[in-house]
């Protein structure tokens, strides 16, 4: 018996073919190791704590004006008294619903653009410079245009974020569609696929880990343009609070309403679009040209 034990134990290990050591009789038994959540929080929340204690370290040694620098206590408890108002929730929910329907209408449609311009490489050779130009102008530059011609209400404020959110998801749409091999669609066409199956199963699988990163741009751009608008149209929002605050000067209000806006555009980034592009990638990330 002892032999026989002692023969078991000198058995050499082989690693298996997912990385987990094995013996000649099976898998070996491998120690539970909890997930790194320690270590995802440090490096997430940790820059920010740091930076909350720099500037609370900075107002304790300068004593600067509240109206200059806020220390972050003052900051927090403006916060709080603007949760307890009720204040800071009705403009999240008025910002955050403006901005998901921006959402509902130009992803479709920067999609649906993106894969009709990538069918046709003549098409997409001829656009581009045009996107590329309308690209470079910032969604709000053209706010002046879209209150005077939509008027000083809730569709100027969504105009100007859709025209954000577009073009990046349109864009990547492009790229996503011009990087799927043509032997695919050749393929499709071949089995007696038509034009619908190319697009159903080789251009949108292929293009999605394109889409699901435009769509994450497009998000990013869209908010800054959505709170830029709000500042100006006045028609509530976070934005809108960002602008009342600033004009009698209380600025403990104002860095509270930046740091909502932050924390809403980190969360929604790091909880809904970064786990929606990698599951995309892992997924449908292994067509390459």
């Amino acid at each position: 018996m002892r032999t026989a034990s002692k023969m078991r134990a000198q058995q050499p290990q082989i690693p298996g073919a997912l990385g987990v050591p094995q013996t000649r009789s099976g898998p070996a038994v491998l120690a539970w190791r909890p997930r790194p959540l320690l270590s995802a929080l440090f490096y997430n929340v940790g820059p920010f704590a740091a930076l909350v204690a720099v500037w609370a370290l900075v107002v304790a040694l300068i004593h600067p004006s509240p109206a200059v620098l806020p220390s972050p206590l003052r900051v927090a408890e403006e916060v709080v008294f603007t949760l307890r108002s009720g204040v800071l929730p009705d403009y999240v929910q008025r910002s955050l619903a403006r901005l998901l329907l921006t959402a509902a209408a130009v992803i479709p449609l920067g999609v649906m653009a993106g894969l009709l311009v990538g069918l046709v490489r003549p098409a997409a050779a001829t656009l581009m410079p045009v996107f590329r130009y309308l690209t470079a102008i910032p969604a709000i530059a053209w706010l002046p245009v879209f209150l005077v011609t939509l008027g000083f209400n809730e569709t100027s404020i969504i105009a100007t974020a859709a025209y954000g959110f577009f073009f990046p998801v349109l864009f990547n749409t492009l790229v996503g569609v011009q990087t799927v091999p043509r032997v695919l669609r050749s393929a499709i066409r071949t089995l007696g696929g038509t034009g619908f199956h190319v697009i159903r199963d080789v251009l949108v699988p292929g293009a999605l880990p394109s889409i699901a990163a435009g769509m994450r741009l497009g998000f990013a751009y869209g908010w800054r343009a959505l709170i830029a608008a709000e500042m100006l149209v006045a028609q509530g929002g976070l934005g809108h609070l960002l602008f009342r605050a600033q004009s009698v000067g209380f600025t403990p209000r104002m860095v509270a309403g930046m740091a909502v806006i932050g924390t809403l555009a980190a969360a929604v980034d790091f909880f809904l679009m970064e786990p929606l592009e990698e599951r995309t990638v892992r997924r449908w990330g292994t067509v390459r040209p």
